[in-house]
């Protein structure tokens, strides 16, 4: 956990880093400070070793990184940010679809024209965001909704869309968060130093594997997985999505020969479109992926059979 603040607290702090990993939309503010409330009132009940909270002051102390923020000075302008500097998780706020001004025009009975100058936009758009960890081209993105968000990402229109849409009608029912997991093979174990803007030309390109890999390449390479979760704020209505990134060399998948069947079956699972996404260029590459997994999962399921027949020791 230090390591990851300690991360969040150059790249904020830097001039040159700042306004590309937080950005926010002025009228975001009453759902930034939203989130700060439900920060101040659950982490330090559920976590007293790692924060302390002092109503008087009106400070929060971060232990692992011995550092105390003074809430005045964010809760005003900028309160998300001090909640993406005190988690490890990347922060992001949509916000509820709102009505766009469009001046339609329309037909009446008596032949007469009537101009509708109001129609409703049905998507959320990403209104505020500390973004250190899990994406890149944040500025680009303020005010975008998903469809442009996602964009790059194969099939969203006709799968993944309806997909987020159930999920967003069920945060309209329920209290609780829901999450999902996403996954992706890294050149670099450092979350700092990751492939930025994922989806992009460069982004892709980094994370792409040359077809003439080797499982000795694969095996240099890095496991990202990304845990997030989505809840709906009760008094905006802003849905808050965060994102934890944790990455392990591909190799400790050796010790986990039940999440290496995982990956292959996800990546068997997958259409050739995103298995390209993922950064899986070819069959070739494909077929030295599963390889290197599947090599795994016999190799352990070989060492428990010779146990369980007696051998291996005396």
């Amino acid at each position: 956990m230090k390591q990851e603040l300690l991360m969040k607290q150059k790249a904020l702090d830097d001039p040159k880093t700042h306004d590309n990993v937080f950005v926010a939309e002025p009228d975001s503010l009453h759902a930034q400070q939203e989130v700060l409330e439900l920060f101040l009132s659950y982490l330090p009940r559920r976590y007293p070793d790692l924060y302390q909270y002092d109503s008087k002051a009106n400070t929060i102390r971060v232990v692992p990184i011995d550092t105390t923020f003074h809430i005045e000075d964010w809760e005003k302008e900028r309160p998300l940010e001090l909640c993406e500097r005190i988690v490890q998780e990347d922060l992001i706020l949509m916000r509820p679809p709102r009505r766009a001004t469009r001046t339609t025009t329309e037909t009446s009975s008596n032949n007469n024209k009537v101009n509708n100058h109001e129609q409703y936009d049905h998507q959320y758009a990403l209104a505020a965001a500390g973004v250190v960890f899990s994406f890149g081209n944040l500025p680009e993105k303020l005010g975008k909704p998903m469809s442009i968000i996602h964009a790059p990402v194969p099939a969203y229109e006709k799968q993944l869309s309806k997909t987020l849409t159930m999920t967003f009608d069920k945060l309209l029912k329920i209290n609780e968060p829901l999450w999902r997991t996403n996954w992706s093979i890294d050149p670099c174990g450092m979350l700092d130093q990751r492939p930025d803007s994922h989806g992009s030309t460069e982004g892709q390109s980094n994370r792409t594997l040359s077809s003439t890999v080797t499982i000795d390449d694969i095996k240099a390479k890095f496991l990202a997985v990304e845990y997030q979760t989505i809840r709906r704020l009760p008094k905006s209505g802003y849905l808050l999505f965060t994102v934890k990134v944790m990455t392990d060399p591909m190799t400790a998948l050796e010790e986990l020969p039940q999440a290496a069947s995982c990956l292959a079956q996800s990546i068997r699972g997958m259409r050739p479109a995103m298995q390209q996404y993922k950064g899986i260029q070819d069959e070739t590459t494909l077929q030295v992926v599963l390889e290197y997994l599947d090599s795994i999962v016999l190799g352990k399921s070989n060492i428990n059979k010779g146990q369980e027949d007696g051998g291996g020791g005396d």
